[in-house]
């Protein structure tokens, strides 16, 4: 833009909204979010084809094999030879690890890689873990039958979970995978990795309006209150007043932007 123009500050905002999104993403591998997938019923789980307009973006969280330890000190486990996949010498046998996702992400799917022609006989699971020793189940399932075509593939959770993480204070997120009884302990079967599929939203509007020329009626109110409780805004004048259809000039574009993303650190 020249420098002499100024962006509508609607405009503006819709664009901060974009940037957001896809800065909240940043290190996890980013796909579109979609609907289950539809079909053979052996390959439930997110497809790849994208809403026809708009909504958020996908971010996978994967946690290798290797990041996986026996719940039990006493299992003997092993890894499948070329491969390095996991499984346990002796069954049942469970094993655990955890992951870090933002406050504010919500969970539409959890897979689970593996190696088993037959199914069922893994499971996967994800469980809030709350410092009070109380805890909340989001899902477990069991693996499907794969057949001799692709032995070693990816199993979803059949339905979006749709689970939000409220805060990250006082709880963890656990993951954890159970070599099922009766399960070969040969290491014909195993596991490779389990995937987390989440997306981040803006936080809901707040019953008040934080500025008087941008009411709870306003369309763009839960947006700009997401900017005021993020530090990224503080309004104008004496702050009393948003001025949404105000221009914004490039040096306030760049206050927005660089609070929003957190620039800049090259190492």
């Amino acid at each position: 833009m020249p420098s002499g123009r100024r962006m509508p500050r609607g405009l503006f905002l819709a664009l901060v909204t974009i940037v957001l999104f896809a800065g909240a993403a940043a290190g996890a591998e980013i796909r579109p979010r979609a609907e289950p997938r539809t079909g053979s019923p052996e390959r439930p789980g997110p497809s790849s084809a994208p809403e026809a307009f708009g909504g958020y973006l996908y971010s996978v969280s994967s946690v290798s094999d290797l990041a996986f330890v026996p719940f039990d000190s006493s299992v003997n486990y092993s890894t499948a030879a070329g491969t390095r996949f996991r499984f346990a010498t002796a069954s049942p046998a469970s094993f655990g690890s955890t992951i870090v996702l933002p406050a504010g992400a919500v969970i539409d799917y959890i897979g689970l890689g593996s190696c088993d022609l037959v199914g069922g006989r893994f499971s996967v699971g994800l469980r809030r873990q709350y410092a009070d020793g109380t805890f909340t189940d989001i899902d477990t399932f069991n693996t499907t039958p794969h057949g001799g075509g692709a032995p070693c593939r990816m199993d979803y959770s059949p339905g979006v979970l749709g689970y939000q993480i409220d805060a990250n204070t006082g709880a963890s997120l656990q993951l954890f995978v159970s070599q099922n009884p009766g399960a070969p302990t040969d290491g014909s079967v195993n596991f490779s990795s389990v995937e987390v599929w989440w997306f981040t939203k803006v936080s809901p509007a707040p019953a008040a309006a934080s500025f008087l020329d941008v009411p709870t009626s306003n369309p763009f109110f839960q947006y700009v209150e997401a900017l005021k409780a993020s530090g990224i805004t503080g309004g104008c004048g004496d702050g009393s007043n948003f001025c949404p259809d105000q221009p914004v000039l490039r040096k306030q574009m760049a206050v927005f932007l660089a609070k929003a993303l957190g620039l800049a650190y090259p190492y």
